[in-house]
């Protein structure tokens, strides 16, 4: 039985300490942590200290559940003795799991120096914690671990260093788990939102939009903010099919207006060079950007182009079918698809629209240099092929 730790004596306490079977050691074990837990206030610096010494040296004689449920009372316990706690961080992770996630003794250089000596399981439940600080966050996204990466990015509480941030939003063209999380996140700025629209799903696009506000007294703050100057984006060379192109839309330009009309009728008649070139005089928007859209198969930005340019709702969807029947190998397009573009059209407030398209235009030597790095895996047949 149990001795109540206000009846424990030190002959009692002899004597369960000699107690060599597992049975003693365990009631040894329990009693002395019931008495720290119920006299800690009352203890000396020195009592204490040698009550933490013989249950670090007892700890790894007891059975597992009595281990587990030793981490169970002290996961709270803002005075628990640190040696303690560390002990049973470092123990297997159903042991451990309670420490690691709750225990508010457990301090920055603990949380590092545990993901450099445990592994993986470990490195989840510290992602969980109720507060995580920028210094564990980089030590847990150096794992490299996507699992482990993912239950950080959902943790609310957990501070990402802007170095993070740029690390992972980059990351997250690759990896699309990280997608989600990170446009959740309160703390994503606006500028690194707008760079994932490129590489996100349409549903998440529309998140993107309706979540932040590319108001036009924001746009000098979003681009001082991108990180986008790293890109050393070398300049297209010219292509004879795009100053033909030019040379035609100039022509035109002085005898008639460019009309969505005459866009449409570029399409239908395959001049897809003459359709880059004559959208951006009509809508001032720089050709590398008019070339991404033509090139995005989910619509949405060609959705944005033609809201913020006034092209009329009729027209778009014109615009938005020949594009889709250019690209060799699309199958035609279903009627529910149709629906939702233009449901997604009429969403779109011009003045949304055209905050989205200034800040694109802005940034067309990156829109460029995606366009340069995706290039060498599009096939000439198709419609990336036909833009050249």
């Amino acid at each position: 039985m149990t001795i109540e730790p206000a009846a424990l004596t030190g002959q009692q306490l002899i004597a369960l300490a000699k107690e060599r079977t597992r049975a003693g050691r365990r009631e040894l074990f329990e009693n002395i942590a019931d008495l720290f837990m119920l006299e800690r206030s009352r203890l000396s610096d020195r009592e204490r200290s040698l009550l933490t010494g013989i249950l670090g040296n007892l700890i790894g004689t007891v059975e597992r559940q009595v281990r587990r449920a030793l981490s169970e009372r002290f996961k709270n316990e803002a005075d628990a003795p640190s040696e303690l706690i560390y002990l049973l961080a470092s123990e297997e992770i159903e042991i451990a799991r309670p420490i690691l996630m709750e225990s508010p003794v457990l301090r920055e250089p603990e949380l590092i120096r545990l993901i450099g000596e445990r592994g993986r399981e470990h490195w989840l439940a510290i992602s969980g914690r109720r507060s995580v600080s920028a210094q564990v966050s980089d030590e847990i996204i150096a794992t490299g671990d996507t699992d482990v990466i993912e239950t950080l990015l959902n943790n609310p509480n957990a501070e990402l260093s802007q170095n993070a941030m740029d690390y992972l939003v980059a990351e997250a063209e690759r990896v699309d788990r990280f997608q989600r999380p990170l446009l959740q996140r309160s703390d994503l700025p606006p500028a690194l939102a707008i760079k994932m629209y490129w590489w996100v799903s349409a549903a998440l696009r529309r998140y993107i939009l309706r979540r932040f506000d590319f108001a036009e007294a924001r746009l000098d703050e979003l681009v001082e903010d991108a990180t986008l100057g790293a890109i050393d984006a070398q300049p297209s060379p010219a292509q004879s099919m795009d100053d033909v192109a030019r040379r035609l839309i100039d022509r035109l330009s002085q005898v008639q207006p460019i009309t969505p009309n005459l866009l449409i009728n570029f399409l239908r008649a395959g001049r897809v060079p003459v359709f880059i070139v004559g959208f951006a005089r009509f809508s001032n928007v720089p050709e590398p950007v008019i070339r991404r859209v033509t090139l995005d198969a989910d619509g949405e930005s060609l959705a944005i182009l033609c809201r913020a340019s006034e092209v009329a709702r009729n027209e778009f969807a014109s615009l938005f079918l020949l594009i889709q029947s250019i690209d060799q190998g699309l199958r035609a397009v279903q009627p529910q698809r149709l629906n939702t573009i233009l449901e997604f059209f009429d969403a779109m407030t011009r003045d949304n629209a055209r905050a989205v398209i200034r800040y694109w235009s802005r940034q067309s030597a990156f829109i460029e240099a995606i366009d340069q790095v995706s290039a060498s895996g599009r096939g000439s047949g198709s419609l990336g092929g036909r833009l050249r």
